[in-house]
């Protein structure tokens, strides 16, 4: 199994962050009552003060669907769990309510509203590049502009955003009208390739070899119950089904990365944006313009956390189609199963089913198929947050003009919750008024989470990681950890993270014919000194195996990865991993230094691999790190091997110099395996030339060396690679066991 989890560079999100407040300390908005405030001490800083505040965003309609935007403070009842709260504070809409400001609902006399020029509304306009195909750019482009011609006023702050590789800001938070329309039309006119067609291309492909595969099956059964003289047709029609899946597999892994590609950078910015704006004052909305992307089921805690910060920050995100009026052809090209499960149950044995598939699970499988799945996650994010989703329209003005509307007729209401223990427990919402048919709408509840958590965990969450320090200091599980950093584009890190259990150590389940085996993984990472996590990682695995399949791992390990991408800096990673069905418990605390990227010749992470396969198909900009001249290396971070096996050594170098006569680097490598210091093989010799350009330039090393003529015991791979250009010298030792 592998899978990919990118948490948002927390480097990123504070800049991000910081460029937020400096736009909106502009503004100069008033502090709600009841709020402590961030009041900036230099310029240069930003003192922030925690507030356990709960602040509740809400519409009133009456019968006829207009919104009520007369109500006093005291018409309202807020119920958090059943409990009925204080409400502290109260602020109208800024619509239709005329001159009415923000009051304390305690009755004193209301605070007078914002002066002209501070800013009451606070927009983020977001293009996802990622998705948005150029063909729909100019109505977006044409309806934003007139939306900031004819709504925008002095007392909104407006920002325009754009997401491709990375969040960037094109426009800090302004009501010059004429600076949101340069920036807008310059996002709009030079947005980045959309790879919703490569996304589609790959899913047609998939439906294409689920067909193919159905028809070659059902083929090959009746050739099977035929005659004797059928049996060539039969072994014809398996040998070709054998390609077609093969063929699947391809075209679904592709499909898992396009998704991943798509889904990461916007996530990301999502999230960094509500972090962002967590102590700006005022009605804060985000509007995502977007085509829709499927995220797989390990990036569930991903969006989860997403919609919890937007909570807490009070912060509704609406979002709009940027295709617009589509047609009735399902996007991904396959047919529409007549259930959700259909079609992956009738494609797929129970062991595939149970197991991930060229980078999809099953559940990843159905995100897939059918129409218009890709907005299964615009709907969860815009609905949990208090926003909504709109589709179905090319009249991008009027989309904006129903969210301005809204926006304007909000109120906000606050109170410091009775149950003060902020324990990340989910919290219901109820809140009535006493004003006869008339409607609430507002979000469902929130998780309580404590002020200065920006990462969620679910109460089981917390509750397994606590014994973290006990299953690290007495495992019940032998658990081997492989962290192996590359460089990325943008200075950044992608770290494969690996991991190896012996299946002799864990429980099976006998079960339907199969050996079932369940498992959590969960892991943290942190700032190096620091508690506050900055990312979490893992989930939970189960694995259905027949005998076959179980007999040959019980001569392997149980494997599994999942990639990380971190900024430069120093950090903790914690890990925890727990059988379900015997209750044994691991845990690893490993310290990871990613230094700032520079031209010094250096290398990255280490890999010692037994195993190697055809790589799937890779993408521009999405290639796997460990994947080499059509090879796919899976680490063994246990560094256990047998003499039969081939021991391969993968690395990169980085800051190579160019010999003024060739124009190229030429890096020397030796090679040697030493047993108690001493050569147990004839030294072996490399030299390196190509340089691969993406992510960053760097030499490939990429060798295997037989261990066949080693006995048992404790060896130690020792390398050299020297630049012949610098003369500099690099030299790495790496132990290993021989079985």
């Amino acid at each position: 199994m592998s899978g990919r989890s990118f948490p948002p560079d927390a480097r990123g999100a504070r800049a991000v962050r910081l460029l937020v407040a400096v736009s909106l300390c502009l503004c100069a908005a008033p502090r709600a009552r009841g709020q402590e405030s961030a009041k900036p001490q230099d310029k240069d800083e930003v003192v922030t003060v925690k507030s356990t505040l709960v602040n509740i965003d809400l519409t009133v309609k009456d019968k006829s669907g207009k919104y009520v935007t007369d109500l006093a403070p005291e018409e309202f009842t807020v119920y958090e769990n059943g409990v009925r709260q204080k409400v502290e504070f109260f602020d109208p809409p800024f619509g239709d309510a005329g001159d009415a400001g923000p009051s304390n609902a305690s009755g004193a006399a209301p605070e007078p509203r914002a002066p002209l020029g501070q800013a009451r509304n606070v927009i983020s306009i977001v293009l996802d590049g990622q998705t948005t195909e150029q063909q729909n750019l100019r109505h977006l482009r044409e309806g934003t502009l007139k939306y900031i011609r004819e709504r925008i006023a002095d007392t909104d702050a407006v920002a325009v955003f754009s997401v491709a590789a990375g969040l960037q800001l094109l426009q800090p938070f302004t009501h010059d009208k004429a600076k949101l329309t340069a920036a807008v039309e310059n996002a709009f006119n030079s947005a980045a390739s959309s790879r919703t067609p490569e996304r589609g291309a790959a899913g047609a492909g998939v439906g294409a070899r689920q067909t193919e595969l159905v028809s070659l099956e059902a083929a090959g059964a009746r050739d099977a119950n035929a005659d004797r003289g059928a049996d060539t047709g039969a072994i014809g029609a398996r040998l070709q089904a054998m390609v077609a899946r093969r063929a699947l597999e391809h075209f679904t892994e592709l499909r898992a990365q396009l998704s991943l590609q798509q889904s990461r950078p916007v996530l990301a910015a999502l999230a960094a944006l509500c972090e962002a704006q967590r102590d700006v004052p005022g009605k804060k909305t985000v509007v995502l313009f977007s085509q829709g992307f499927i995220t797989s089921s390990t990036q569930d805690w991903q969006v989860q956390g997403i919609i919890d910060l937007a909570n807490r920050a009070n912060v509704a995100i609406y979002i709009i189609d940027a295709a617009g009026l589509r047609g009735g052809v399902p996007e991904t090209g396959s047919y529409i199963p007549t259930t959700p499960m259909g079609n992956v149950g009738a494609l797929r044995s129970t062991e595939e089913r149970m197991n991930a598939q060229a980078g999809e699970n099953v559940f990843d499988n159905v995100k897939h198929e059918g129409r218009e799945r890709e907005f299964d996650i615009l709907y969860r994010i815009s609905g949990d947050t208090g926003g909504k989703f709109i589709k179905g329209t090319n009249d991008i003005a009027r989309g904006l003009e129903r969210v301005d509307d809204e926006v304007r007729s909000r109120y906000t209401l606050g109170y410091h919750s009775t149950d003060a223990n902020f324990n990340g427990d989910f919290r219901k919402l109820k809140v009535e008024v006493r004003r006869p048919g008339a409607e609430v709408s507002t979000r469902p509840g929130f998780y309580a989470i404590a002020p200065d958590n920006t990462v969620f965990f679910s109460p089981e969450d917390r509750k397994l990681l606590a014994g973290l320090d006990a299953a690290a200091s007495s495992p019940s599980i032998p658990l081997s950890v492989g962290l192996s950093p590359f460089r990325a584009a943008g200075g950044g890190y992608v770290i494969p993270l690996s991991i190896e259990l012996p299946p002799a150590a864990v429980k099976f389940e006998q079960k339907g014919g199969k050996r079932q085996i369940q498992f959590d993984v969960l892991g943290r990472i942190r700032v190096a000194g620091e508690q506050r996590a900055v990312s979490r990682l893992g989930g939970y695995f189960q694995l259905a195996l027949d005998e076959r399949q179980y007999q040959a791992m019980l001569s392997d390990k149980l494997f599994l990865r999942q990639d990380l991408e971190l900024a430069p800096g120093d950090y903790e990673v914690d890990l925890i991993v727990r059988d379900r069905l015997s209750g044994k418990l691991a845990a690893k605390r490993e310290r990871l230094s990613l230094p700032e990227a520079d031209g010094e010749f250096s290398w990255s992470g280490f890999v010692l691999s037994r195993h190697a396969e055809a790589a799937g198909p890779q993408t521009e900009g999405a290639a796997d790190v460990l994947s080499h001249a059509g090879a796919a290396i899976r680490p063994s971070p246990s560094r256990e091997f047998k003499p039969a096996d081939n021991l391969i050594i993968f690395f990169r170098l980085y800051g190579a110099g160019a010999s003024a006569a060739a124009g190229k680097p030429l890096v020397k490598v030796a090679v040697r395996l030493l047993a108690d210091g001493k050569d147990a093989v004839k030294p072996l010799a490399y030299e390196l030339t190509e340089t691969t350009p993406a992510p960053v330039p760097h030499l490939a090393f990429a060798k295997f060396v037989s261990l066949a003529p080693l006995r048992p015991g404790k060896y130690t791979l020792s390398v050299e690679a020297r630049d012949t250009t610098t003369g500099k010298l690099l030299r790495r030792e790496e132990p290993f066991v021989v079985q």
